[in-house]
């Protein structure tokens, strides 16, 4: 739905096109001894502040899965750990995790752009969908129950 009312029709997923249509704010980082991404709300405004990795198709995952953190509601219905404090359980923290890597799976690669390209090879996907080998194998299996393409 988010894909449809953004406007985003072919891969691979605009993301700052979904973010503009949220008003969420990507900026980037590199600071040395802060590895990680995170969101803040500020001004009523959602920030997604991402940790350069130099690998693009890492960058746009840990895009999508805060994305997914925001739209799911993660920072509004649970108390959230902070970058001092562990709040959440190890439990919960799966459980939210999970919740927003299949966001990001469903927003970088949804079901019906997968089956266009089904027949491709894995090179192919990841040219397509600018995501790395290891979370196509994962989309794929998850959708075709096959456990690795080539």
């Amino acid at each position: 739905m988010i894909l449809k009312e953004a406007g985003v029709t072919r891969p691979p997923t605009n993301l700052e096109q979904i973010c503009d249509h949220l008003d969420v704010q990507i900026h980037y980082h590199y600071t040395d001894g802060l590895e990680d991404s995170f969101v803040f709300l500020h001004c009523s405004v959602y920030h997604i502040v991402i940790s350069i990795s130099g690998r693009e198709a890492l960058d746009r995952w840990c895009i999508a899965h805060m994305l997914g953190n925001i739209v799911l509601g993660h920072c509004h219905l649970y108390t959230s750990d902070t970058m001092h404090k562990d709040i959440l359980t190890d439990s919960e923290r799966y459980i939210l995790d999970r919740e927003a890597d299949i966001f990001a799976e469903e927003l970088l690669m949804p079901m019906p752009w997968m089956d266009n390209h089904k027949s491709s090879s894995i090179n192919q996907l990841e040219k397509v969908f600018r995501v790395s080998k290891e979370v196509i194998n994962i989309r794929y299996n998850n959708l075709f129950g096959k456990k690795s393409i080539n």
